[in-house]
């Protein structure tokens, strides 16, 4: 009989580009499973902990640690090596000390270490805000999340900061003049800089942000950039950046 369903495994050589790993080492690698992140926006757990890493030699060994609950993705143990991880995310191995959050990079998502402190705090960016029954605002994040609280003004496009694995706001940022923004895609990916202008969009032009970076000042889709904070980041959001 032929195997059903889906493989768990793919090629290197046709991994996402967006993968920064080494294609001609071994022929296959760890191919995500479904959960908050696609498969172009993240890395599976094992390819963080044994590629990015190097915690891991063996797939014997990286087995070993995830199925026995050694790595904590948010604060919470993952059982699985094919468990996607993505912007932000915080990886940490209680037992080595290590806490590391990917953070963009030109040819992908990277490692930034952070201290024990910060492993649990989390930017997540708003994608949806809706009203529920009973008239209560909730407001779906980027990773998957969803947070309800009234009290919060924000829209999509705006950030907030979370304690994980609780979810407890915080604090916030909003996508508006003055706040600090992280360039997500594109030439400028992981530059860091002061937001100028926010465009309202039309119905053929969606929401632009002009931005002043260190290689200049650039006019991008909002998309693009994340507000992380004001007069500093909130997190560290690049290597040995924070």
């Amino acid at each position: 009989m032929g195997k059903k369903g889906g493989r768990n495994k793919i090629k290197r050589l046709a991994a996402p580009r967006t993968w920064d790993i080494p294609r001609k080492s071994d022929r296959f690698v760890f191919k995500p499973v479904p959960g908050p992140h696609s498969i172009s926006s993240s890395y599976p757990l094992g390819v963080v902990i044994r590629d990015l890493a190097s915690m891991a030699g063996l797939s014997r060994e990286l087995k070993y640690m995830v199925k026995t609950g050694k790595v904590l993705v948010d604060g919470r143990e993952r059982h699985t090596s094919r468990f996607p991880v993505g912007l932000f995310n915080v990886v940490s191995v209680p037992a080595e000390g290590a806490d590391y959050r990917l953070v963009p990079g030109r040819k992908g998502f990277r490692l930034a270490k952070v201290p024990s402190d910060e492993a649990s705090r989390k930017l997540c960016s708003i994608n949806t805000k809706r009203k529920i029954k009973g008239g209560h605002i909730q407001y779906g994040l980027h990773d998957g999340r969803s947070v309800l609280d009234d009290a919060l003004n924000l829209a999509p496009g705006d950030a907030v900061l979370l304690e994980v694995p609780s979810q407890k706001v915080l604090g916030n940022v909003k996508l508006a003049k003055g706040s600090l923004g992280l360039v997500l895609g594109g030439d400028r990916v992981g530059q860091l800089g002061k937001i100028a202008e926010v465009k309202k969009g039309t119905v053929s032009r969606e929401k632009m942000v002009r931005i002043a970076l260190p290689s200049g000042e650039a006019e991008m889709p909002s998309r693009l950039v994340f507000p992380v904070g004001t007069s500093s980041p909130m997190i560290t959001v690049g290597v040995g950046a924070s």
